[in-house]
């Protein structure tokens, strides 16, 4: 049985026009009136869940096993779309868009994207550092535990899509098939895509150094959360989301985000060999599996609107 908690009720939402506004955009202090502190539940208007925050939820212990691999993964990625809070502008020689430079970057799975993956794989960073990953499972598995009682109907859902995977595919024994790990970074307002819609995304929180801002927020009904070190947030991310502006008091500040989830598709993928033939089948017989860079990877909805302004401030004492 799941804990009781104490319980709020969003009653208003803003209005779409203004909403639209903020998509894809860095938000401020200013679109936040209600920021959680202590342990609760939030509801939307309709009475569905909209999140769940739990402070001090991973043990200190825990924090420390993890902190230096999860400090080590700041690749930089121009794909975040929305989430970047950048706008997209082609570059010389490129088809394609790109938003600016942020430290965020995938872990675990990924499921077929066509074009140069049409196979599920090990992302690149995995494959390369797989006794690291590894060494991190207690706390994948402790956040899982943490999930399970605290939402258990969504993870119910999504532990039983996990089990009905090829186990390859599956991070130790949780309902999570991938990460994304932020480094440092506001996200612009954003929907996840991807994931199960059934399940519900889990987030965490690492702090370092001194800087304030960075409050996760749902613009839309102006709630939020300011994650604290080794705090946890299950979350609807199909709703609009995104972290208020960030400013750095010290050379060592460092914000380190993970939402772990499972992609909707895996599902459907084989065992790695499997794939790579298939893979072969499609494309050509000698095609060979390519490392994926973290600029190949989308986790956010792209319809929407930009901003070109940064959101983080540097203000050193």
């Amino acid at each position: 049985m799941s804990e009781k908690l104490p319980e709020i009720r969003v009653r208003t939402k803003i209005s779409q026009d203004e909403l639209e506004k903020k998509v894809g955009k860095i938000i401020t202090d200013k679109d936040v009136t209600f920021v959680a502190t202590n342990k609760c539940r939030v509801l939307k208007p309709n009475g569905d869940l909209l999140f769940v925050y739990i402070p001090k939820a991973i043990p200190k212990d825990l924090l420390e096993l993890s902190y230096p691999v999860l400090h080590s993964i700041q690749d930089v990625t121009d794909n975040r779309g929305l989430a970047s809070g950048s706008p997209r502008a082609k570059r010389i020689g490129s088809r394609q868009a790109r938003a600016k430079g942020v430290k965020s970057s995938i872990i675990g799975n990924i499921d077929k994207m066509g074009g140069r993956f049409p196979y599920c794989r090990t992302t690149a960073w995995t494959g390369k550092h797989a006794d690291e990953f590894e060494s991190i499972f207690p706390l994948f598995e402790h956040l899982a535990s943490v999930f399970e009682k605290y939402v258990p109907d969504r993870y119910n859902i999504q532990k039983r899509r996990a089990i009905a995977t090829e186990k390859e595919w599956i991070i130790g024994n949780t309902p999570y098939s991938t990460i994304t790990v932020n480094n440092t970074y506001p996200t612009g307002v954003h929907k996840d895509v991807g994931d199960l819609h059934e399940g519900f995304s889990n987030l965490m929180c690492m702090r370092r150094g001194d800087y304030s801002g960075g409050i996760l927020t749902f613009p839309e009904f102006r709630v939020g959360a300011n994650l604290q070190d080794g705090d946890l947030l299950l979350m609807d991310a199909h709703e609009w989301h995104g972290n208020t502006q960030m400013t750095l008091h010290s050379e060592d500040a460092e914000r380190i985000s993970l939402v772990l989830y499972y992609r909707t598709n895996m599902i459907a993928c084989g065992t790695p060999e499997e794939e790579i033939e298939n893979a072969k089948k499609t494309v050509s017989p000698s095609f060979q599996p390519e490392d994926p860079k973290p600029s190949d990877f989308v986790t956010t909805e792209f319809n929407g609107r930009h901003d070109p302004r940064g959101g983080i401030k540097i203000d050193l004492k």
